[in-house]
Order: structure tokens, then sequence, then C-alpha cells
């Protein structure tokens, strides 16, 4: 028997198909959205690039409330918020602490982002050397690297998540309620008191209200309401508040940032994109009954574990795969990209798809045994000094991953340095921190001799 056989056969009545489902298909969502939004555009003259990457966006705007669909990262982040309250539940019932919590978080993400970097970082010595720092090969560089800035926000909501669930397990609505407030806060002085720099504290406050989300489907509201009754509940709240926003606020219809946007709505993320997930997580709510169905079939459900075996490590490489694949058309000499957004545009997605579909498979094969850390068995339990050093791993991680969003793998022999709220940054600095942030949530959780 084979190990997805073996692990489908050994599935507990009890297990959340359809988490495990939905967190497979937001990152499968993530990887085609990128595909299909991605433009590359030639340069025209000597100075110019010899080829960028730009956004179907800011082309066509009829393809913006298609990011409807596309936009798959509160699907993702409310997925997490189960997934983490039934973790730390059953390692705080197993008697482990915080710093069991974060290495197991630190391993599941960083582990495999350790090796991505390690592999990007080579080649961003080999293409600095080979290109003389050449600043339009530098562009696309920095590109590879800024899909990290998920795991960095991401890892704030993991990090908080014992303390936003015990706050939770207290309180209730109430923290939804305090959380939605402090977003629209946000908002309100960012756009009416002309204050920017405030927004950047709806990365936080916004992503854990979509992730507090999840801890309400942990405790089973959804099974005591009913899925379609909350689903609806949800939708016609979610769906309400973002036509209001969109129709007589400044907000627009793109729940994907792109170049030329006026405000967006992901970088950072506003009140907007807080009401889009809200009816999106209504909607996934009311089709959960069928999927469930669905799920209990042995071939869909082994195709789920075969999935989320691979599934970070296919959000990690897909980039590299895009890049990849441009790169090698330009060199080889392929004919001058066709008008974004014209007939000959979408015809030739087809079989670049193909080609794109065939780099992330080898990719996902080459690097899958990085994906998932051996499993643990024992605990160190709760401690101040080792919750303190996990808190300042996880603080590297995060830095370390939004500093990649930042500068990405872009001069790394030139020190190429960019800025993050003031503080410099480099590819070499941000790998630093996320290499210590292994280190250091290791030391916390490891057991005494």
């Amino acid at each position: 028997m084979s190990t997805v056989a073996a692990m489908a056969a050994a599935t507990p009545s009890t297990r959340d198909r359809y988490a495990d489902f939905l967190r497979v298909a937001s990152l499968g969502g993530v990887v085609v959205g990128h595909f299909l939004m991605a433009v590359v555009l030639t340069g025209s003259g000597a100075s110019d690039p010899p080829f960028e990457f730009s956004n179907i966006l800011s082309f066509e705007e009829w393809t913006r409330p298609a990011t409807w669909i596309l936009q798959v990262m509160p699907i993702f982040f409310a997925v997490g918020g189960f997934a983490h309250a039934v973790a730390w539940r059953s390692l705080r019932a197993r008697g482990g602490g915080y710093a069991d919590f974060a290495y197991a978080r630190i391993s599941r993400l960083v582990r495999p982002a350790l090796v991505f970097v390690g592999v990007w970082l080579a080649i961003g010595i080999i293409v600095d050397v080979a290109t003389d720092g050449d600043p339009h090969v530098g562009a696309v560089l920095q590109i590879a690297g800024q899909l990290l800035w998920f795991i960095g926000i991401y890892l704030i909501a993991a990090a908080l998540a014992p303390a936003m669930l015990r706050a939770h397990e207290r309180w209730g609505w109430r923290v939804l309620v305090v959380l939605v407030g402090l977003a629209a806060t946000v908002d309100v002085v960012r756009l009416a008191g002309d204050v920017d720099a405030v927004k950047w504290l709806n990365f936080a406050f916004v992503w854990l209200t979509v992730h507090q989300l999840g801890f309400f489907y942990a405790d089973g509201v959804a099974d005591r309401v009913g899925d379609r009754r909350l689903g609806a509940i949800l939708v016609g709240l979610g769906a309400g508040a973002f036509a209001v926003l969109v129709l007589l606020g400044p907000y627009g219809v793109a729940m994907v940032s792109y170049h030329g946007e006026v405000l967006s709505n992901l970088t950072p993320p506003t009140v907007a994109l807080l009401a889009f997930a809200t009816a999106q997580q209504g909607a996934l709510l009311m089709v959960r009954p069928a999927a469930q169905r669905w799920l209990t079939r042995p071939r869909v459900w082994k195709g789920v574990i075969a999935g989320g075996a691979v599934a970070m490590t296919a959000y990690l490489w897909h980039f590299t795969a895009l890049i990849a694949m441009y790169v090698v058309l330009y060199l080889t000499g392929a004919p001058t990209f066709p008008e974004p957004g014209s007939a000959q545009w979408w015809l030739w997605r087809l079989p670049l798809f193909a080609a794109f579909a065939v780099l992330v498979v080898a990719l996902v094969a080459a690097f899958r045994f990085f994906d998932r850390p051996a499993a643990r068995t024992t605990v160190v339990g709760p401690s101040l000094a080792r919750g303190a050093v996990a808190a300042v791993g996880v603080v590297c991680a995060i830095w370390g991953m939004v500093g990649f969003a930042v500068v990405g793998f872009r001069g790394v022999v030139t020190g190429y340095a960019g800025s993050l709220f003031g503080v410099p940054v480099t590819a070499v600095s941000s790998a630093a921190l996320v290499g210590l942030s292994a280190v250091l949530t290791w030391v916390a959780a490891r057991p005494r001799a």
C-alpha cells in the first residue's frame, strides 16, 4: 500500500476533510492565479530592460472583478485559524507550551523556505557576478522573493494564535468586533486624516480578523447554527458591506494589487478586503455539506492528501517556474510577446500553461522532501524563558520574510538594500534572520538531556 493510500485509510472519522481541502485549494489557486495574471513586457529601446513583469489587471479593467475568484488568501488565513486552534488545544492537553507551538509553526513554514532561500541566494550570486550587477536583471531577482511576504504575514497570525485563542475563549465575538473596529479606524485615519503610514497596521488587524473566524469554525459554530444558514448570514453581511464600500467609498473592486491603482485593497489590506473575505467564508460554508460528501470518495481524498504534502513546496517554487519559463523564452529568441489582453495573448496562455505546469511539477519533485518536518512526540512544556526565546525566533522569521518581499534576491554581491519601516534590509540580512529563527525556535523547544 502506498503512503498516500495508507494515510487515506488511516484518516479518523473526526478529521475535518473540508479544511484540508480548502488549504490545498487556496495554495493551488495562488499558483494558477499568478500564472493567469502575469504579463511580460519587452523593452523597445536600448535603455529599456530586456523584459519586465507586470499584471493583466493593469491593462484590462474587466479582469479586476475576476480577482473575487482568484483572491484565495483569506481562505488560507481562516483555515489557519482553525488549524492553530486545534493544534494549540491539543498541545495544551499534552502539557506543551509556547516554545513547542512556535517550533512546530517555524518548522512547517521556514524549513522549506530556507531551502528556497539558499538556492536563490546562490542564483543571485552567480547572476550578480555574471552581469556585473545589471539593474535590469536585478529587478527580476527582486521579484523572485516577493512571494515570501505571505509567509511573513501569516507568521504574525501564527505567533499570536495562542494569545488570540485565549481572548476568543474568554470574550468570543467581542474580539471580532474590536478587530474590525481597529481595521476600520486605520482606514479612516489613513484616508480622512491623511496619515498614510498607519495603513501598515492593517496587515495585522485585517488578517487577524480573518484568522479569528477560524476559531469559531473550530468551536463547531457552523454545525450548531447550520452551514447554509450561517453562510447566508456571512454572505449577506460581507457582500452588503463590500457593495457600500465600493459604490460609495474610495475602494476599488480588485482584490489583488496591480500597478497604477489609486488605492490597493491588498497591500496593505483594507476593510473592503475584510468585507470580501467575510462573504467568501460564507459562500464556502454554504457549499460545505456537498463538499464533505464529495471528499468521502477515496480517490478524491487521496488527491487532497497528496496535494497537501507538497502544497507549500508548490507555492514556494511556482514563481521560480514562471521566471524560468520567460527567461528561457527570451534567451532562445522567442517572438515578441503579444499585446497584453489581446485574443492572441489569451490563446498564447494555453501552451504556456502546459510548460509552466511541467516546470512546477519538476521543482516540486526536486524539493518536496523538505515540505514536512519530522513529527515530534516530546514537548518541553510551559516555560517563560523558552517562550521568550521562541518569540524572538518568530520575530526574526517575520522580519526576514518581509525583508525578502522588499529586496528579493537582488544585489546579493553588490549589497543592494531596501527599507523596511526605515530600517535597511538586504537579501543577506534577511536570510540570516530567517536562519536564526530556525535555530532559536529549535533551541527553545529542545528537550533537556
